[in-house]
């Protein structure tokens, strides 16, 4: 049996003064690993985005169609609340100094609402549910009352935002 080992990545005999743990013959075949795992991830996470839209086409349909009927006609946008145990955590939320912000479907908004005309998905962080409230279409897009229950949804997808000013994993499950 041979005592030589091989680099993960060129396939080349890695040095014997080399640590026996060691998995790349030089620091140029593991910065190319790194650098491959880093392009991996900046894809596979530009595309998640897309990926929720395709995967819940169906779930966003109803959802726009719910929002419209539950809507009332001053209502031009709407907000999702997540009960973080002390209050409610509205979405979308813009930091202090920031003008726009991201939406879903890889467009910028300077709204602290999420539009109803043309139909912006929701983006949150956390797969729950959320209350739902209308927002009206008149600048400076006064909060609307709605005289019936709290609307509640489950949103079936999350996307990562940051920075929220409370840590995700301190919401209880029981409310979700």
């Amino acid at each position: 049996m041979s005592d030589e080992f091989f680099c993960v990545y060129c396939r080349k005999p890695i040095a014997g003064t080399r640590k026996r743990s060691a998995r790349y013959c030089g620091l140029e075949c593991r910065n190319k690993v790194t650098a491959a795992r880093r392009k991996e991830e900046t894809l596979k996470n530009r595309n998640l985005k897309e990926m929720i839209v395709k995967v819940h086409a169906d779930w966003l349909t109803t959802f726009h169609h719910e929002l419209l009927t539950w809507a009332i006609p001053e209502a031009g946008g709407y907000q999702v609340g997540l009960w973080i145990g002390q209050m409610t955590y509205w979405f979308p939320s813009m930091p202090e100094g920031t003008r726009l912000r991201n939406t879903l479907l890889r467009t910028r908004s300077r709204h602290s609402f999420f539009s109803l005309e043309p139909f912006e998905p929701p983006t949150v962080p956390l797969i729950a549910v959320y209350q739902v409230r209308f927002v009206h279409k008149i600048p400076p897009h006064p909060v609307l009352s709605i005289q019936d229950e709290k609307w509640r949804k489950w949103i079936p997808y999350a996307v990562p935002i940051r920075p929220l000013p409370f840590n995700l994993r301190a919401v209880p499950r029981d409310l979700r």
